[in-house]
């Protein structure tokens, strides 16, 4: 039987599993670049809006960066942050650094 522990470990894990969102992730640890064209969110300058990902992304489809957006936030690896009606992603560090940690606590 598995623990909540592991249960956890497994969704977090997850969220990682999958090439598209790691492109994702890394392209919001990077922030916000010279050649995106959406406004800067005033709250988070580095923070980076969907349609600055699509556009780099490219084959990738509107709704399915919503989709590995919403997976990497309900894990909290992402924040969104809403400036009128656009939304602003931006990485949470510490969510991934007690990822890595936990992960290693398990296996040790």
């Amino acid at each position: 039987m598995r623990s909540h522990y592991e249960t956890e470990m497994a969704k977090a894990a997850k969220a990682l599993s999958d090439p598209i969102r790691m492109k994702i992730l890394t392209m919001i640890k990077m922030g916000r670049q010279p050649d995106y064209q959406s406004p800067v969110c005033t709250f988070e300058p580095a923070a980076v809006c969907p349609a600055d990902l699509q556009l780099k992304l490219g084959d990738v489809s509107p709704s399915k960066l919503s989709y590995h957006l919403k997976e990497l936030k309900d894990e909290g690896y992402i924040k969104e942050c809403r400036e009128g009606k656009r939304h602003y992603y931006s990485l949470q560090p510490e969510r991934l650094k007690q990822f890595t940690k936990d992960l290693s606590w398990l296996y040790e």
